[in-house]
């Protein structure tokens, strides 16, 4: 089972018995607040699942699209939940993962990750992050 949908959509839907991931597509750099969660309630029982945040956070392509395994979570029985993404409004996703070093704006490596490499230095729009949960 997969599910894929905007950052700033909550769905609602079925999850069977399993163990799932949830990755944040758009790039390889995830910069979000401390105050960014994910929330998946049970919509009969009113409960909220247990998340596990990742980390490292592993990099990797999904569906053709750069993501970053942020969650992972286990449903133990069949149910209808509600999915929600909570203070994503700054969260920052570049390109790569070379982006780490803005501490050094004018570093060699910088300069070679966005003019030879042509990487772009710029942050996603929200409409243009995703989630992923498989």
């Amino acid at each position: 089972m997969e599910l894929r949908f905007n950052i700033n959509q909550t769905i609602e839907t079925e999850l069977y018995y399993g163990l799932y991931t949830i990755y944040i597509l758009g790039g390889h750099h995830v910069k979000t607040n401390p105050d960014f969660f994910m929330q998946i309630e049970n919509i009969t029982t009113g409960e909220d699942i247990e998340l596990t945040e990742k980390w490292p956070k592993a990099r990797d392509f999904k569906n053709g699209k750069k993501a970053v395994k942020f969650y992972e979570f286990q449903i133990n029985e069949y149910g209808k939940f509600k999915i929600t993404a909570h203070n994503y409004e700054d969260i920052i996703i570049k390109d790569s993962i070379l982006e780490v070093f803005d501490l050094f704006p004018f570093s060699i490596l910088n300069r070679l990750n966005s003019v030879i490499l042509g990487r772009s230095q710029k942050s996603k729009n929200i409409n243009e992050i995703e989630i992923l949960i498989r």
